[in-house]
């Protein structure tokens, strides 16, 4: 696997997917190498089995741009340095690949996100021979869509693909409107730790932040960037709050919107009764969402055309039990099931998404009853040994291709 992104410490979010689908591989018994850049809060953890090589691309530690969640500007634009930073990123990426391959003699390249680990991955199976898959998250089409030179290059890679994966069927439409050939594009949605969610303990989390007990927490998570929708979350706190004085919003994340959400809590009034708790560690998350009675999934296209492919945070939540609210956008649709396991809202209506909300805080039966069906449906659907599955057997054909 050939990657922008990829945990970096025993509590880190970014690329959590790429190394849950890399650890379930393991466990099918498959040995499996991830070649990712190196990032200055690497540090030593658990691998899981997978064999992870980090490479070093910028000069100094200021400069790791690339991946990681650090290459865009809360998420609508490129930073400036960014595209220096490219050549040396590729140059670096496909000389650890090509010496790893020497050594161990690879029988497939799987490159995550089309820019940068789907190109890197594509020059490598152009040198090596190799067979070449390559999987699309979101933030990787929405650079394609606004980046010509970056949109031929995939092209190029797309073509070399046996197979481009996408987490959703709104991901893969756009994929195909770049021109990437549509027999060609499935979907494979991201899996969930099923187990790893039913053992939360929101009490510890509830005294930390001082939330007394009984009283409703409507919760979000994610990076505090456009696409995430916060805002609209934070428009409609002031009509759950004028019905439900008791209720609290938690908003768990960092990112470059921190300031101004603060700053719209406080303009709104609501300040008090919203919590921005900061960083939750990967490990920490099950209790964030044993701590919530609701969680809310706010997610839109911003106004530079961005959002989300398929939100991680969702899928943890209903493997938590717990009811959601979300969008009716981008992937979210292709797992939640309106009025049975969880309430869909139009992006960016923050007076239906306060009614929905409140409708679930208004009645602990319906969000029992949503609860149960969301954990039911990820634990048959979604589990992570399933969607490894489905990638094996697409990496068995994509070698008898070859063959």
């Amino acid at each position: 696997m050939i990657t922008s992104s990829y945990p970096r410490h025993a509590g880190d979010g970014a690329g959590s997917f790429v190394g849950s689908l890399a650890r379930a591989l393991v466990a099918l018994g498959h040995t499996v190498h991830v070649v990712a850049p190196y990032d200055p809060v690497v540090a030593a953890m658990d691998q899981g089995g997978v064999h992870v090589h980090r490479f070093r691309y910028a000069p100094s530690d200021d400069l790791c741009l690339v991946g990681h969640a650090r290459s865009l500007q809360a998420d609508v634009r490129l930073k400036r340095l960014v595209p220096l930073l490219m050549p040396g990123f590729v140059a670096a990426a496909v000389a650890r690949a090509l010496a790893l391959h020497r050594r161990e003699r690879f029988d497939l390249l799987h490159g995550h996100w089309a820019v940068p680990g789907g190109a890197v991955a594509g020059l490598v199976a152009r040198l090596t021979g190799l067979p070449l898959l390559i999987s699309l998250h979101g933030s990787d089409v929405y650079v394609l869509e606004h980046n010509r030179g970056y949109a031929a290059i995939a092209r190029t890679v797309f073509r070399r693909a046996h197979q481009v994966t996408a987490c959703s069927e709104d991901l893969r439409a756009r994929a195909v409107a770049i021109g990437l050939d549509a027999a060609r594009a499935i979907v494979i949605p991201y899996g969930v730790d099923v187990a790893r969610y039913a053992s939360g303990d929101g009490a510890r989390l509830r005294a930390r932040l001082s939330i007394p007990q009984g009283a409703l927490v409507i919760g979000a998570l994610g990076r505090l960037v456009h696409k995430k929708g916060f805002d609209h979350l934070l428009d409609a706190m002031p009509a759950v709050l004028a019905a439900l004085p008791s209720a609290w919003c938690v908003i768990g994340g960092e990112g470059d919107l921190r300031d101004a959400l603060q700053a719209q809590a406080q303009s709104l009034g609501i300040a008090k009764k919203v919590l921005f708790p900061g960083y939750i560690a990967w490990q920490d998350t099950p209790d964030f969402y044993a701590l919530c009675d609701v969680v809310a999934v706010p997610s839109v296209v911003d106004a530079a055309g961005n959002v989300d492919g398929l939100p991680n945070v969702l899928l943890e939540a209903m493997a938590s039990g717990r009811p959601v609210v979300a969008s009716r956008v981008a992937g979210i649709p292709d797992v939640v099931r309106d009025g049975s396991n969880g309430l869909l809202v139009p992006p960016g209506n923050a007076q239906r998404l306060a009614q929905a909300l409140l409708l679930l805080l208004r009645d602990s039966k319906l969000r029992e009853e949503l609860g149960a069906a969301a954990r039911e449906y990820v634990a048959g659907a979604l589990p992570w040994e399933h969607i490894a599955h489905r990638f094996e057997a697409l990496y068995l054909e994509t070698l008898a291709s070859k063959d």
